[in-house]
């Protein structure tokens, strides 16, 4: 069973992982494109390294290259969505807290609209 990758959009319609992604090169952001892609259609049998538990309710997306790592930060949301939260390049050996809070705010925002009827799901 495949589940539909979305991006996380706030009140001014932005989308901050879209924007993050299109920041890089065109072979870069194939790649990280490509990996959200293969989480679609096997979300529930990959592991590390491509994808890893942050906490109950948050994993990473975990894309290398030689230069550094790039992680999109996502949650599955309802029964056939996951939800692109935030994305960064990681430097450090550990996620940082602040990264972690932005994507826990987010994924709560995106609850709380979907449950007022702010956000419909196709």
């Amino acid at each position: 069973m495949e589940k539909k990758a979305i991006y996380y959009e706030d009140l001014k319609g932005r989308k901050y992982v879209k924007e993050f992604i299109n920041s890089f090169e065109e072979k870069t952001r194939g790649k990280i494109l490509a990996r959200a892609e293969f989480l679609e259609r096997h979300w529930n049998e990959i592991r590390r390294p491509i994808v890893d538990k942050i906490d109950k309710d948050l994993y990473e997306l975990r894309v290398h290259f030689a230069w550094n790592n790039v992680r999109v930060i996502y949650a599955h949301m309802f029964k056939d969505y996951i939800v692109l939260l935030h994305g960064l390049v990681k430097k450090t050996d550990r996620l940082l807290e602040n990264d972690i809070l932005k994507a826990k705010k987010r994924m709560l925002d995106f609850q709380i609209r979907y449950d007022k009827g702010l956000i419909k799901l196709r």
